[in-house]
């Protein structure tokens, strides 16, 4: 039986980016603007967490500013308001950072590990290929190693799919960067959903199976966008994505819920 009783959506802000970040071949001359979304999940175990947002400190702070959103780093600055920080939507829901019992990361882009320093209470599951990655001395844009490489954490590194609680199940979908994980979860009303991450930004990606712009590895990307679509054909399972403008329109966001 699920652990899980109830799935929440936190909008932690936009992104804006040139549409061939998401959307391989696009045409260059579109500029859009993308949520970032994490998920938030009431289990039976306690409160557990699919990525950390983005520390809107970064934003504001000068010296962060020219360090990593200075041409050819990212793109322009993201969007943070005051409605999007996780502080508040945690708050929302009756619960602070110190309640995650379980953090678990898609991958380490700093869109997605702002804040891992504000739950060091929790466990904090990752891939072992994308642990090595990030912690390794290669060139890396999007990394902001201020976000993960701190004292104190209690990381739990896995290798390849593993079950994380029953009814949350960790799929291994390399190729955006070379340890990204989604998440199959099993919801006691809804059934199973699959969170993507970043496998593919966009529902295009996946139901034309175009790459994402940004991959480490094409082969393994489209690889993992193919295994995605045999997972939705299989079981029937609606994807939840972290980084479409159309699809975050139309979904439940928090303090709403999906059972």
């Amino acid at each position: 039986m699920t652990a899980v009783k109830r799935m929440f959506v936190l909008l932690c802000g936009y992104e804006i980016l040139p549409m061939t970040v998401s959307l391989r071949g696009a045409d260059p001359k579109f500029i859009v603007s993308v949520p970032i979304c994490t998920y938030l999940l009431d289990t039976r175990d306690g409160w557990v967490l699919l990525d950390a947002g983005l520390d809107s400190h970064h934003l504001v702070d000068p010296g962060q500013i020219e360090k990593y959103f200075s041409p050819g780093r990212w793109f322009p600055p993201p969007v943070v308001k005051p409605v999007h920080e996780m502080e508040a939507q945690l708050k929302s829901i009756g619960i602070g950072f110190e309640d995650i019992s379980v953090l678990i990361l898609s991958h380490l882009h700093a869109d997605h590990s702002g804040h891992i320093k504000r739950m060091p209470q929790a466990r904090i599951v990752v891939q072992k290929r994308e642990y090595d990655y990030a912690f390794s001395n290669a060139e890396k844009i999007a990394y902001f190693p201020e976000d993960y490489d701190l004292p104190g954490l209690s990381w739990d590194v896995i290798d390849g799919d593993s079950k994380i609680l029953d009814g949350i199940e960790a799929i291994f979908t390399p190729g955006h960067t070379p340890g990204h994980q989604s998440l199959i979860v099993d919801l006691p009303q809804t059934g199973k959903v699959i969170l993507t991450a970043d496998v593919g930004d966009w529902i295009e990606n996946f139901d034309q199976e175009i790459l994402p712009g940004s991959a480490t590895s094409d082969e393994e990307a489209i690889a993992s966008i193919r295994r995605i679509n045999a997972l939705r054909q299989q079981t029937g399972a609606p994807m939840f994505l972290t980084h479409d403008p159309v699809l975050v329109q139309k979904i439940k966001l928090a303090p709403d819920y999906y059972a």
